[in-house]
């Protein structure tokens, strides 16, 4: 046996968060020695006891550098010690060493074990529950204690009850619970609820506060605004109305808040506080070019592409879409790695500044070839025909952006942002001035089976059962049932199948439609649908079946053009014995056949909810045999939009300007009046559905009926303002509709009426927003139904 040791080294300590000490010159004497065991023992165990847990000795092994049979080296043990401190499993850690008889050394590390946290339990919290807390901070269950995580914790606590209003907030930790059994007690203390009742501006003397409010986020309580009063909103608001006044030339801008609590903590008024300083303009742009293709544009060229002017208020966003354009001017060319840099040289006697724009146009290149990965079920040719680079052709880096825009709008692929990217890839040594366009795609679930119901004022209530596959493939067969079960049946082909079950009180509809928006990869589209219909009007049933089938084609991106050959059969019942002879006319089984042609062009810059740009609508039908009518029809509808203001959160305030004309030439007895032209009701706000329309003679009595029998010519001429309330929620809307509707073309019995009305965005119900409208005719004629309110509700539930 070896003989007990003749001495010991101090210990190195080093405490969590200290930095190691240099190994000093008492352990010099062992230096060199060779090692014949290293322990690692536990440095705060009871009386005794100095195992520790196998598993936190080998994680400290592991990162040991000295070895045991090595010779001893004082640097590697203060090495050691850091390592094991940067763990941050451990409160402390020793080192010591042992000299034994034989003149080796024993090395001990001594470690004082982090404690885990067992639990964690929050207390003094009404306005949020355990569980919703418990959400924000549970990942520390189970971890070492760290006190710096702990009180971030505390923080998202705190943070989360600024959100709800409540500003005066305090989570502490209960340390002493927290030292005895490792459980994280988080004391809630709520305080009052803070709302702002007042926000005033002070310095601003170029615009008014009510400009000002639109460009903050923070609201006064009201009817519809809790007002929460919160900190880190506040700073965003700063910043916000810090960029409204850079954009608007006042480049010396300076902000702040001040908030001025009510003694109760209840209420508080925020002041934001402006200097706004001159306005800038622009006196003069240089443009430097660099590269080795200088002159792709000269200074005029460059200077003509940019929107904003020498003499022109010098704005922030003025400046960063100019030199978007020439950004987009290059990449358009194959200039995909273009660098465009601004310089500002403010004059400091003068609010002027004079701009230098700095190009490196760098290489032109040529798209290589466009690959697609990913579609593990989608057609390639599917996703080739939303791409817009073309092979050959320059390297268009604004068509990158344009392409996943496209690829994100079939709807085919994830939503996420990693579902859809378009990346240029380096340059082919082997092939060079070419570079290759990788398009990534993952798949999603294109399928979907919706439960809703739809109410409004001039169908009555629905509800409806819809099943749609929006990347179907009608001769993707299966060949076997793994392949209906795993959904890889009739799927991958892009194009669309609906099937449609809309029971309702007043209308239902039933109808299958399959649609295929490139046939034989061309620019032609295709669809067909067969469908049933019937409705329920005050004076009689109406029944509907029919079938549809349709040829399009695109021209370019605005326009298209689609050819509809359609066939139904009319049915009427129930005819009330004091209708119109008009309806008993057209009692009979009808057969309508008719052939169309429909001419369209938008430039709408969102389908849904447009802020600018026009959509014009050209539709002919004739109708013909086999059915039993002959007669021709005509309309055109014309919306304009305009972009009236937007603040800074990107909420518009437009105008629309809505027109349609609609005509047939025929006499009115060759048209049946289910087939003619109505206003009223949703298309003619303030009047009955169909109530702006000429009255037909009663068939009981001859007399005049109080029910309209339609016309052969139809003008409408409309105006909408729509402003934001809320968010991106709520938007108000004030209206002026006007128009007739007459046998012959005329504007005789024109009527007009003016309303108000709220839209409410909410996207996870319906795309398009939920109207509601208060309309009030100004001019009507006698015997005219009108209607107050007109809504219109779509709401899904799954």
């Amino acid at each position: 046996m070896l003989a007990a040791a003749a001495s010991w080294a101090p210990a190195q300590v080093v405490g969590a968060g200290d930095q190691p000490p240099a190994a000093g010159a008492e352990m010099d004497p062992y230096e060199g020695r060779p090692v014949r065991r290293i322990l690692i023992e536990r440095l705060d165990a009871p009386e005794g006891e100095t195992e520790i847990a196998p598993e936190v000795t080998t994680l400290a092994r592991n990162q040991l550098r000295l070895r045991e049979g090595t010779p001893f080296s004082k640097s590697l043990v203060s090495e050691d010690v850091s390592r094991l401190n940067r763990l941050g499993r451990f409160m402390r850690v020793e080192s010591r060493v042992q000299l034994l008889g034989d003149g080796s050394v024993d090395v001990y590390y001594r470690l004082a074990v982090q404690r885990v946290v067992e639990d964690i339990q929050t207390v003094g919290n009404k306005k949020v529950s355990d569980q919703d807390l418990l959400k924000m901070v549970d990942v520390l269950t189970g971890t070492p204690v760290d006190l710096t995580q702990i009180d971030r914790a505390a923080r998202r606590i705190e943070a989360r009850y600024r959100e709800l209003g409540y500003y005066s907030a305090r989570v502490t930790v209960d340390e002493d619970e927290l030292a005895k059994t490792g459980i994280v007690v988080l004391v809630v203390r709520e305080g009052e609820r803070t709302k702002v009742s007042v926000i005033k501006f002070e310095g601003n003397l170029s615009y008014a506060a009510a400009e000002l409010k639109r460009q903050i986020k923070t609201k006064e309580a009201w009817l519809l605004e809790s007002g929460p009063l919160d900190n880190d909103r506040l700073a965003d608001d700063v910043a916000s109305l810090i960029l409204f006044y850079r954009n608007r030339g006042y480049l010396d801008i300076r902000a702040d808040k001040v908030v001025t609590p009510s003694p109760n903590g209840r209420e508080a008024i925020v002041t934001y506080v402006i200097d706004e300083g001159p306005v800038y303009t622009l006196r003069s742009v240089k443009i430097t070019p660099k590269g080795q293709d200088e002159g792709v544009f000269s200074a005029e060229q460059i200077l003509a592409l940019m929107t904003i002017k020498p003499g022109d208020v010098y704005s922030d966003d003025a400046v960063r879409k100019s030199l978007e354009e020439v950004f987009n001017a290059y990449g358009k060319l194959g200039y995909v790695d273009v660098r465009v840099g601004r310089f500002e040289l403010r004059d400091p006697e003068e609010p002027r500044v004079d701009l230098e724009i700095d190009i490196t146009s760098g290489r032109r290149f040529q798209t290589g070839q466009v690959i697609v990965r990913g579609n593990t079920l989608t057609q390639d040719k599917v996703v080739r025909r939303h791409v817009t680079h073309l092979p050959d052709r320059p390297l268009d880096a604004t068509q990158t952006e344009e392409t996943k825009r496209r690829l994100r709008g079939q709807r085919l692929f994830d939503s996420r942002p990693e579902g859809v990217q378009v990346t240029v890839q380096p340059e082919d040594p082997e092939n060079p001035g070419y570079r290759d366009v990788l398009v990534e795609v993952k798949e999603t679930n294109t399928g979907e089976i919706n439960f809703g119901g739809a109410v409004s004022s001039d169908l009555g209530l629905s509800a409806r059962i819809s099943l749609k596959q929006r990347n179907f493939d009608i001769t993707n067969v299966p060949g076997s049932w793994d392949e209906v079960w795993n959904g890889e049946a009739f799927r991958g082909g892009g194009q669309t199948f609906d099937i449609l079950l809309q029971p309702g009180s007043q209308f239902s509809n039933y109808a299958l439609a399959l649609g295929e928006p490139y046939l034989f990869e061309t620019d032609y589209s295709g669809g067909a649908s067969v469908y049933f219909r019937t409705r329920d009007w005050n004076a009689y049933t109406e029944q509907r079946v029919g079938t549809q089938w349709s040829v399009g084609r695109r021209f370019g991106e605005r326009w298209t053009a689609s050819v509809p050959l359609k066939a139904e059969a009319v049915q009427l019942s129930d005819i009330e014995p004091d209708s119109p002879t008009d309806y008993f006319e057209s009692e009979d089984q009808k057969l309508l056949t008719s052939l169309g042609l429909t001419l369209s062009r938008s430039t709408l810059d969102d389908p849904f909810m447009p802020s600018k740009g026009s959509v014009v609508t050209l539709a002919l039908e004739q109708f013909a045999a086999p059915g039993d009518y002959t007669f021709s029809q005509a309309r055109l509808d014309y919306k304009r939009y305009f972009k009236i203001d937007e603040d800074f959160m990107g909420r518009r305030t437009t105008l629309l300007l809505n027109t349609s004309v609609a005509y047939i030439p025929q006499d009115t007895d060759d048209v049946p009046f289910y087939e003619r032209s109505y206003l009223g009701g949703r298309n003619f706000r303030g009047f009955g559905v169909r109530a702006v329309a000429p009255k037909g003679v009663r068939q009981d009595n001859g007399q005049v009926s109080d029910d309209t029998v339609g016309g052969n010519f139809l003008f409408f001429l409309g105006a909408e303002i729509q402003r934001p309330l809320f968010e991106d929620i709520l938007s108000g809307v004030v209206f002026i509709d006007t128009g007739t509707v007459n046998p012959e073309p005329s504007l005789d019995n024109y009527r007009v009426s003016v309303g108000v009305g709220l839209r409410f965005n909410i996207p996870m119900l319906s795309p398009a927003p939920l109207a509601f409208d208060f309309g009030f005719p100004i001019l009507k004629e006698d015997g005219d139904k009108t209607r107050l309110f007109t809504f219109s509700l779509d709401i899904p539930f799954k």
